[in-house]
C-alpha cells in the first residue's frame, strides 16, 4: 500500500512528504530542544522548518533534473525517514544549514553529465561548497566530489581543474574581507578550527544503535544489486552511479572525521543513501518486500520516539 503510494511521482506524495516533515521535525524539536523558549529560538526554528520541507523539492529537482531514480518518491521518503532518527540533524545550525546549501552544490555536480555550461557550473559547485564549508569546516571534502565528477563526466581540461579551486576561495575571500572590515578577524579563525574525532562508541548508544543497524544493513545489501544493475544501464547512468558511489565514500569520510557525533554529523549521509535505497526498491520484483522494508524504517521511526 505504502509503496504503491510513493511508486509514481504525484503532486499529493509532496504535500504527504511535507507534512510528515513538519510532524518529524516537532517531534525532533521537542525531544532534543535545549534552549529557552524565546523569539530567536521561534525564528530559528521556524526559518529551520521552511528549509526542511524546502528540502523536498530540492531533492525531486536534482532526482529528476539528473534521472538519478525512476519516476518514484522513494528517494525522498527514505531521505526523511532516515532524517528522523538522527534529530539533532535538525537543530545543530552550522551542520543543518551546510547540508542544504551543499544541495545546491550537488545539483550542478550532477549536472554535469550533461554538455551545457560546463565550466559555470563547476565553479557554482565549488562557490555553494566554499559557502558550506563557512558553517561546517569539513564540507570542503567535497571538493573531492567535484573533481571526481570532472573526471568521470569527461570534462578533463585544465582550465576545468583550476575553476574549482577559484570558486571555492571566492565566498572565503569575501567572508574575510568582510570580517576584516568589522575588525572581527577571530570569528574567520574560529571558523577554521580543524577540530575532528574518530571514535565510535557514542554510536554504540541506544539512540543511534537500532536505526545505523538498520541503514548500515540496508546499505550493503542494496549497493551490490543496484551497482550490478547499472553496469547494464546506458553510459550516462553508469557514470551517474560511479559518481554516487563516491558521495557516498565523502560523506562517511565527513561523518567520521565529524567531532560532535551526536548524529548530526550523518546528515551528508542522507542524499546519496536515500538514493541508494530507492535504486534498492526499484530492482525488487516481489512487492511485498519492498512494502517489508518500508514498514520496518516506519517502525524504527516510531521505536526511535517512544
Amino acid at each position: 500500500m505504502i509503496a504503491n503510494f510513493f511508486n509514481k511521482t504525484k503532486p499529493i506524495n509532496f504535500l504527504v512528504l511535507s507534512i510528515l516533515v513538519f510532524i518529524i521535525f516537532l517531534v525532533a524539536l521537542i525531544n532534543v530542544n535545549s534552549e529557552p523558549l524565546d523569539f530567536y529560538f521561534f525564528v530559528k526554528n521556524g526559518l529551520f522548518l521552511f528549509l526542511a520541507i524546502l528540502t523536498v523539492f530540492v531533492l525531486n529537482f536534482i532526482i529528476r533534473k539528473n534521472s538519478l531514480t525512476e519516476d518514484n518518491s522513494f528517494a525522498i521518503l527514505f531521505y526523511i525517514l532516515i532524517s528522523s532518527y538522527f534529530p539533532n540533524s535538525f537543530i545543530h545550525e552550522g551542520v543543518f544549514i551546510s547540508n542544504f546549501i551543499l544541495l545546491l552544490a550537488f545539483r550542478r555536480i550532477y549536472s554535469l553529465r550533461s554538455s551545457l555550461q560546463t565550466k559555470e557550473k563547476i565553479f557554482d559547485g565549488a562557490f555553494w561548497i566554499g559557502i558550506a564549508s563557512l558553517f561546517y569546516v569539513w564540507s570542503l571534502f567535497y571538493l573531492i566530489l567535484l573533481y571526481a565528477a570532472i573526471l568521470i563526466f569527461r570534462k578533463i581540461d585544465w582550465r576545468n581543474f583550476v575553476i574549482p579551486v577559484i570558486g571555492f576561495l571566492t565566498p572565503i575571500f569575501l567572508s574575510y574581507t568582510y570580517l576584516l572590515a568589522f575588525d572581527d578577524l577571530d570569528r574567520f579563525r574560529n571558523l577554521w578550527k580543524w577540530s575532528y574525532d574518530f571514535s565510535l562508541t557514542e554510536y554504540t548508544s541506544a539512540n543511534f544503535f537500532v536505526a545505523l543497524i538498520l541503514t548500515g544493513v540496508m546499505a550493503l545489501v542494496a549497493i551490490y544489486p543496484t551497482t550490478r544493475r547499472s553496469l547494464l544501464a546506458k553510459i550516462d547512468f553508469k557514470a551517474t552511479w560511479s559518481l554516487l558511489i563516491v558521495h557516498i565514500g565523502v560523506s562517511l569520510m565527513i561523518a567520521l572525521v565529524g567531532v560532535d557525533k551526536d548524529g548530526s554529523e550523518l546528515i551528508f549521509l542522507f542524499f546519496p543513501l536515500s538514493v541508494l535505497f530507492a535504486n534498492y526498491l526499484q530492482v525488487i520484483n516481489r512487492y511485498w518486500l519492498k512494502e517489508l522494508i518500508i514498514y520496518l524504517f516506519f517502525v524504527t521511526l516510531i521505536s526511535n520516539y517512544f
